[in-house]
Protein backbone atom coordinates (compact mmCIF):
# COMPACT_ATOMS: atom_id res chain seq x y z
CA UNK A 1 0.00 0.00 0.00
CA UNK A 2 1.41 3.37 -1.03
CA UNK A 3 2.05 5.67 1.93
CA UNK A 4 0.21 8.95 2.39
CA UNK A 5 3.47 10.85 2.00
CA UNK A 6 4.03 9.24 -1.39
CA UNK A 7 0.44 9.95 -2.43
CA UNK A 8 0.86 13.62 -1.54
CA UNK A 9 4.06 13.68 -3.58
CA UNK A 10 2.34 12.02 -6.56
CA UNK A 11 -0.56 14.47 -6.39
CA UNK A 12 1.80 17.44 -6.47
CA UNK A 13 3.54 15.98 -9.52
CA UNK A 14 0.24 15.08 -11.15
CA UNK A 15 -0.76 18.74 -11.19
CA UNK A 16 2.73 19.81 -12.27
CA UNK A 17 2.58 17.41 -15.22
CA UNK A 18 -0.94 18.53 -16.04
CA UNK A 19 0.19 22.15 -16.09
CA UNK A 20 3.16 21.30 -18.30
CA UNK A 21 0.92 19.33 -20.66
CA UNK A 22 -1.46 22.28 -21.03
CA UNK A 23 1.47 24.62 -21.67
CA UNK A 24 2.81 22.24 -24.32
CA UNK A 25 -0.60 22.01 -25.97
CA UNK A 26 -0.79 25.80 -26.04
CA UNK A 27 2.62 25.96 -27.73
CA UNK A 28 1.33 23.60 -30.42
CA UNK A 29 -1.75 25.77 -30.86
CA UNK A 30 0.46 28.87 -31.14
CA UNK A 31 2.51 27.21 -33.87
CA UNK A 32 -0.63 26.35 -35.81
CA UNK A 33 -1.92 29.89 -35.43
CA UNK A 34 1.32 31.43 -36.66
CA UNK A 35 1.57 29.04 -39.62
CA UNK A 36 -2.10 28.82 -40.56
CA UNK A 37 -1.70 29.73 -44.24
CA UNK A 38 1.20 27.34 -44.69
CA UNK A 39 -0.75 24.48 -43.10
CA UNK A 40 -3.84 25.16 -45.21
CA UNK A 41 -1.73 25.02 -48.37
CA UNK A 42 -0.17 21.77 -47.19
CA UNK A 43 -3.62 20.26 -46.60
CA UNK A 44 -4.77 21.29 -50.09
CA UNK A 45 -1.69 19.68 -51.63
CA UNK A 46 -2.37 16.58 -49.57
CA UNK A 47 -5.87 16.46 -51.02
CA UNK A 48 -4.62 16.70 -54.62
CA UNK A 49 -1.98 14.05 -54.02
CA UNK A 50 -4.58 11.75 -52.52
CA UNK A 51 -6.84 11.90 -55.56
CA UNK A 52 -3.97 11.48 -58.02
CA UNK A 53 -3.00 8.32 -56.14
CA UNK A 54 -6.61 7.15 -56.22
CA UNK A 55 -6.82 7.63 -59.99
CA UNK A 56 -3.58 5.71 -60.54
CA UNK A 57 -4.64 2.87 -58.27
CA UNK A 58 -8.08 2.71 -59.84
CA UNK A 59 -6.61 2.43 -63.35
CA UNK A 60 -4.18 -0.26 -62.26
CA UNK A 61 -6.93 -2.20 -60.51
CA UNK A 62 -9.11 -1.92 -63.63
CA UNK A 63 -6.38 -3.39 -65.85
CA UNK A 64 -5.64 -6.22 -63.42
CA UNK A 65 -9.34 -6.94 -63.16
CA UNK A 66 -9.59 -7.23 -66.95
CA UNK A 67 -6.70 -9.68 -67.08
CA UNK A 68 -8.03 -11.86 -64.29
CA UNK A 69 -11.57 -11.97 -65.64
CA UNK A 70 -10.44 -12.62 -69.21
CA UNK A 71 -8.30 -15.57 -68.17
CA UNK A 72 -11.04 -16.97 -65.98
CA UNK A 73 -13.85 -16.53 -68.50
CA UNK A 74 -11.90 -17.83 -71.52
CA UNK A 75 -10.39 -20.91 -69.93
CA UNK A 76 -13.65 -22.24 -68.51
CA UNK A 77 -15.54 -22.35 -71.85
CA UNK A 78 -12.56 -24.02 -73.54
CA UNK A 79 -12.37 -26.81 -70.99
CA UNK A 80 -16.11 -27.21 -71.07
CA UNK A 81 -16.14 -27.44 -74.88
CA UNK A 82 -13.29 -29.93 -74.97
CA UNK A 83 -15.05 -32.14 -72.47
CA UNK A 84 -18.23 -32.13 -74.48
CA UNK A 85 -16.31 -33.08 -77.65
CA UNK A 86 -14.63 -36.07 -75.98
CA UNK A 87 -17.78 -37.39 -74.40
CA UNK A 88 -20.08 -37.01 -77.40
CA UNK A 89 -17.41 -37.71 -80.10
CA UNK A 90 -18.42 -34.69 -82.15
CA UNK A 91 -16.74 -33.96 -85.41
CA UNK A 92 -14.10 -31.28 -85.69
CA UNK A 93 -16.45 -28.84 -87.41
CA UNK A 94 -19.09 -29.18 -84.72
CA UNK A 95 -16.44 -28.78 -82.05
CA UNK A 96 -15.04 -25.74 -83.83
CA UNK A 97 -18.51 -24.20 -84.07
CA UNK A 98 -19.18 -24.89 -80.39
CA UNK A 99 -15.90 -23.28 -79.34
CA UNK A 100 -16.67 -20.19 -81.40
CA UNK A 101 -20.06 -19.97 -79.72
CA UNK A 102 -18.42 -20.16 -76.30
CA UNK A 103 -15.87 -17.53 -77.24
CA UNK A 104 -18.62 -15.19 -78.39
CA UNK A 105 -20.63 -15.71 -75.22
CA UNK A 106 -17.54 -15.37 -73.04
CA UNK A 107 -16.55 -12.14 -74.75
CA UNK A 108 -19.96 -10.64 -74.06
CA UNK A 109 -19.85 -11.83 -70.43
CA UNK A 110 -16.37 -10.38 -69.94
CA UNK A 111 -17.44 -7.03 -71.29
CA UNK A 112 -20.47 -6.83 -69.01
CA UNK A 113 -18.47 -8.04 -66.01
CA UNK A 114 -15.72 -5.51 -66.69
CA UNK A 115 -18.16 -2.61 -66.81
CA UNK A 116 -19.94 -3.62 -63.63
CA UNK A 117 -16.86 -4.49 -61.56
CA UNK A 118 -14.75 -1.60 -62.79
CA UNK A 119 -17.53 0.84 -61.96
CA UNK A 120 -17.86 -0.60 -58.47
CA UNK A 121 -14.08 -0.66 -57.99
CA UNK A 122 -13.68 2.97 -59.03
CA UNK A 123 -16.46 4.08 -56.68
CA UNK A 124 -14.96 2.22 -53.71
CA UNK A 125 -11.47 3.48 -54.49
CA UNK A 126 -12.54 7.12 -54.56
CA UNK A 127 -15.05 7.17 -51.73
CA UNK A 128 -14.08 4.30 -49.44
CA UNK A 129 -16.44 2.77 -46.94
CA UNK A 130 -19.74 4.62 -46.92
CA UNK A 131 -19.97 4.27 -43.14
CA UNK A 132 -16.80 6.36 -42.71
CA UNK A 133 -16.48 10.07 -43.57
CA UNK A 134 -14.55 10.45 -46.87
CA UNK A 135 -10.95 11.59 -46.68
CA UNK A 136 -11.81 14.79 -48.51
CA UNK A 137 -14.49 15.63 -45.93
CA UNK A 138 -11.89 15.51 -43.16
CA UNK A 139 -9.62 17.83 -45.10
CA UNK A 140 -12.40 20.33 -45.74
CA UNK A 141 -13.28 20.26 -42.05
CA UNK A 142 -9.64 20.80 -41.07
CA UNK A 143 -9.34 23.80 -43.40
CA UNK A 144 -12.63 25.20 -42.10
CA UNK A 145 -11.41 25.05 -38.51
CA UNK A 146 -8.25 26.93 -39.43
CA UNK A 147 -10.09 29.57 -41.44
CA UNK A 148 -12.51 30.11 -38.55
CA UNK A 149 -9.59 30.45 -36.10
CA UNK A 150 -10.54 27.34 -34.12
CA UNK A 151 -6.91 26.39 -33.67
CA UNK A 152 -7.25 24.38 -30.45
CA UNK A 153 -10.03 22.25 -31.93
CA UNK A 154 -7.94 21.68 -35.06
CA UNK A 155 -4.98 20.51 -32.97
CA UNK A 156 -7.20 18.22 -30.90
CA UNK A 157 -8.92 16.61 -33.90
CA UNK A 158 -6.15 16.39 -36.45
CA UNK A 159 -2.67 17.05 -35.06
CA UNK A 160 -2.50 15.24 -31.72
CA UNK A 161 -3.88 12.00 -33.15
CA UNK A 162 -1.59 12.15 -36.19
CA UNK A 163 -4.24 12.57 -38.90
CA UNK A 164 -2.29 15.59 -40.15
CA UNK A 165 1.47 15.45 -39.60
CA UNK A 166 3.45 18.61 -38.86
CA UNK A 167 7.11 17.65 -39.05
CA UNK A 168 8.40 20.92 -37.62
CA UNK A 169 6.81 20.22 -34.22
CA UNK A 170 7.04 16.42 -34.14
CA UNK A 171 9.24 16.51 -31.01
CA UNK A 172 6.80 18.83 -29.28
CA UNK A 173 3.97 16.45 -30.13
CA UNK A 174 5.98 13.51 -28.82
CA UNK A 175 6.53 15.38 -25.55
CA UNK A 176 2.84 16.24 -25.26
CA UNK A 177 1.82 12.60 -25.74
CA UNK A 178 4.31 11.39 -23.13
CA UNK A 179 3.01 13.94 -20.63
CA UNK A 180 -0.55 12.87 -21.34
CA UNK A 181 0.30 9.19 -20.87
CA UNK A 182 2.07 9.93 -17.57
CA UNK A 183 -0.85 12.03 -16.37
CA UNK A 184 -3.29 9.21 -17.13
CA UNK A 185 -1.04 6.72 -15.36
CA UNK A 186 -0.88 8.85 -12.22
CA UNK A 187 -4.64 9.35 -12.32
CA UNK A 188 -5.20 5.58 -12.25
CA UNK A 189 -2.79 5.14 -9.34
CA UNK A 190 -4.41 7.91 -7.28
CA UNK A 191 -7.90 6.71 -8.08
CA UNK A 192 -7.09 3.15 -7.01
CA UNK A 193 -5.45 4.31 -3.77
CA UNK A 194 -8.56 5.99 -2.32
CA UNK A 195 -11.26 4.06 -4.17
CA UNK A 196 -12.38 2.02 -1.16
CA UNK A 197 -11.77 4.62 1.55
CA UNK A 198 -14.97 5.18 3.60
CA UNK A 199 -14.72 8.97 3.45
CA UNK A 200 -14.74 8.77 -0.33
CA UNK A 201 -17.36 6.05 -0.72
CA UNK A 202 -19.75 7.69 1.75
CA UNK A 203 -19.26 11.36 0.96
CA UNK A 204 -16.61 12.60 -1.48
CA UNK A 205 -17.85 10.50 -4.40
CA UNK A 206 -21.15 12.35 -4.29
CA UNK A 207 -19.75 15.88 -4.22
CA UNK A 208 -19.70 17.37 -7.69
CA UNK A 209 -16.35 18.98 -8.41
CA UNK A 210 -14.40 16.51 -6.28
CA UNK A 211 -12.87 13.75 -8.40
CA UNK A 212 -10.53 10.85 -7.60
CA UNK A 213 -7.37 12.97 -7.45
CA UNK A 214 -8.83 15.60 -5.13
CA UNK A 215 -10.41 12.86 -3.02
CA UNK A 216 -7.05 11.16 -2.59
CA UNK A 217 -5.47 14.48 -1.64
CA UNK A 218 -8.14 15.25 0.95
CA UNK A 219 -7.70 11.82 2.52
CA UNK A 220 -3.89 11.90 2.40
CA UNK A 221 -3.53 15.43 3.78
CA UNK A 222 -6.51 15.76 6.11
CA UNK A 223 -7.54 12.23 7.10
CA UNK A 224 -5.35 12.00 10.20
CA UNK A 225 -5.35 15.74 10.96
CA UNK A 226 -9.15 15.89 11.22
CA UNK A 227 -9.19 13.14 13.83
CA UNK A 228 -6.84 15.23 15.98
CA UNK A 229 -8.58 18.58 15.45
CA UNK A 230 -11.35 19.19 18.00
CA UNK A 231 -12.43 22.37 16.22
CA UNK A 232 -12.72 23.04 12.52
CA UNK A 233 -10.77 26.27 12.99
CA UNK A 234 -7.71 24.12 13.71
CA UNK A 235 -8.04 22.54 10.28
CA UNK A 236 -8.57 25.91 8.59
CA UNK A 237 -5.38 27.17 10.16
CA UNK A 238 -3.47 24.05 9.08
CA UNK A 239 -4.77 24.52 5.51
CA UNK A 240 -3.73 28.18 5.39
CA UNK A 241 -7.33 29.40 5.07
CA UNK A 242 -7.26 31.94 7.89
CA UNK A 243 -6.63 35.68 7.29
CA UNK A 244 -3.16 35.53 8.84
CA UNK A 245 -1.96 32.64 6.68
CA UNK A 246 0.71 34.54 4.79
CA UNK A 247 4.45 34.26 4.43
CA UNK A 248 6.40 36.78 6.49
CA UNK A 249 10.13 37.20 6.43
CA UNK A 250 11.80 35.88 9.53
CA UNK A 251 8.64 34.17 10.83
CA UNK A 252 7.89 30.47 10.92
CA UNK A 253 4.89 29.37 8.91
CA UNK A 254 1.89 28.27 10.95
CA UNK A 255 0.31 26.40 8.04
CA UNK A 256 1.22 23.85 5.38
CA UNK A 257 2.01 25.76 2.15
CA UNK A 258 1.56 22.68 -0.06
CA UNK A 259 -1.82 21.99 1.52
CA UNK A 260 -2.80 25.62 0.96
CA UNK A 261 -2.03 25.19 -2.75
CA UNK A 262 -4.06 22.00 -2.78
CA UNK A 263 -7.04 23.81 -1.21
CA UNK A 264 -6.74 26.43 -3.95
CA UNK A 265 -7.20 23.62 -6.48
CA UNK A 266 -10.33 22.45 -4.66
CA UNK A 267 -11.79 25.94 -4.98
CA UNK A 268 -10.91 26.18 -8.66
CA UNK A 269 -12.57 22.83 -9.30
CA UNK A 270 -15.84 23.99 -7.71
CA UNK A 271 -15.81 27.12 -9.85
CA UNK A 272 -15.45 25.08 -13.05
CA UNK A 273 -18.54 22.95 -12.40
CA UNK A 274 -22.22 23.77 -12.18
CA UNK A 275 -22.58 22.57 -8.61
CA UNK A 276 -23.35 23.62 -5.05
CA UNK A 277 -19.84 24.96 -4.57
CA UNK A 278 -20.25 27.17 -7.63
CA UNK A 279 -23.57 28.49 -6.32
CA UNK A 280 -21.91 29.48 -3.07
CA UNK A 281 -19.06 31.14 -4.95
CA UNK A 282 -21.44 33.24 -7.06
CA UNK A 283 -23.38 34.34 -3.96
CA UNK A 284 -20.24 35.26 -2.02
CA UNK A 285 -18.80 37.09 -5.00
CA UNK A 286 -21.92 39.20 -5.53
CA UNK A 287 -22.23 39.86 -1.82
CA UNK A 288 -18.60 40.96 -1.53
CA UNK A 289 -18.89 43.27 -4.54
CA UNK A 290 -21.72 45.12 -2.79
CA UNK A 291 -19.94 45.34 0.55
CA UNK A 292 -16.49 46.17 -0.81
CA UNK A 293 -16.81 48.16 -4.05
CA UNK A 294 -13.21 49.32 -3.59
CA UNK A 295 -11.82 45.77 -3.82
CA UNK A 296 -10.25 44.56 -7.06
CA UNK A 297 -11.84 41.73 -9.05
CA UNK A 298 -8.98 39.43 -8.12
CA UNK A 299 -9.36 40.24 -4.42
CA UNK A 300 -13.09 39.52 -4.58
CA UNK A 301 -12.50 36.30 -6.51
CA UNK A 302 -9.94 34.98 -4.02
CA UNK A 303 -12.09 35.93 -1.05
CA UNK A 304 -15.22 34.21 -2.41
CA UNK A 305 -13.29 31.09 -3.39
CA UNK A 306 -11.63 30.83 0.04
CA UNK A 307 -15.02 31.03 1.79
CA UNK A 308 -16.33 28.17 -0.35
CA UNK A 309 -13.31 26.00 0.43
CA UNK A 310 -13.56 26.74 4.16
CA UNK A 311 -17.18 25.63 4.24
CA UNK A 312 -16.42 22.48 2.28
CA UNK A 313 -13.50 21.58 4.57
CA UNK A 314 -15.83 22.14 7.53
CA UNK A 315 -18.25 19.58 6.09
CA UNK A 316 -15.43 17.10 5.46
CA UNK A 317 -14.26 17.62 9.03
CA UNK A 318 -17.76 16.98 10.37
CA UNK A 319 -18.40 13.87 8.25
CA UNK A 320 -15.07 12.20 9.00
CA UNK A 321 -15.22 12.84 12.74
CA UNK A 322 -18.78 11.50 12.99
CA UNK A 323 -17.79 8.40 11.02
CA UNK A 324 -15.11 7.83 13.67
CA UNK A 325 -17.52 8.54 16.57
CA UNK A 326 -15.76 11.75 17.56
CA UNK A 327 -17.53 14.89 18.85
CA UNK A 328 -18.19 17.85 16.55
CA UNK A 329 -19.25 21.43 17.05
CA UNK A 330 -22.12 23.10 15.20
CA UNK A 331 -21.50 23.67 11.47
CA UNK A 332 -20.21 27.10 10.70
CA UNK A 333 -23.13 29.49 9.99
CA UNK A 334 -22.81 31.80 7.00
CA UNK A 335 -24.86 34.68 5.72
CA UNK A 336 -26.45 33.85 2.36
CA UNK A 337 -29.07 36.40 1.37
CA UNK A 338 -29.89 39.61 3.19
CA UNK A 339 -29.85 39.10 6.94
CA UNK A 340 -30.93 35.45 6.92
CA UNK A 341 -28.46 32.84 8.07
CA UNK A 342 -28.22 29.28 6.85
CA UNK A 343 -26.05 26.49 8.14
CA UNK A 344 -24.08 24.70 5.45
CA UNK A 345 -24.34 21.02 6.29
CA UNK A 346 -22.61 18.09 4.55
CA UNK A 347 -25.76 16.88 2.80
CA UNK A 348 -25.99 20.17 0.88
CA UNK A 349 -22.84 19.29 -1.04
CA UNK A 350 -24.32 16.03 -2.26
CA UNK A 351 -25.97 16.35 -5.67
CA UNK A 352 -29.66 15.52 -5.70
CA UNK A 353 -30.26 16.63 -2.13
CA UNK A 354 -32.55 19.56 -1.39
CA UNK A 355 -30.40 22.65 -1.06
CA UNK A 356 -31.07 25.56 1.26
CA UNK A 357 -29.75 27.88 -1.44
CA UNK A 358 -32.37 26.87 -3.96
CA UNK A 359 -32.20 26.39 -7.71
Amino acid sequence: MTSKNDIRYLIENYYDIQKLRVETFNRIVSYVKENKDKIIEMIKNLSHARFETQDTNASQNFIELQRDDASHQLIEPQFKSASQCDNETHKFDASHELIETHFSHASQTISETHDERASQNLFETHFGNASQPPFETHLRDAISLLENKKYAEFVEKYVVNGKIELEEIENLLWFYKKLYETEKGLYKILDAWSKEHPLRTNFLNYVKGIGPVLSSGIIAWLGDAILKAEHVSNIWSYCGLTPNSERRRGEKLNYNPKLKTFCWKIGQSFIKFKCFGRKLYDIFKEETQRKHPDWSKLHIHNYARRKVVKLFIASVWEVWRKMNNLPTTEPYPIQILGHSKTKITPDMWIEGKKSAIGD
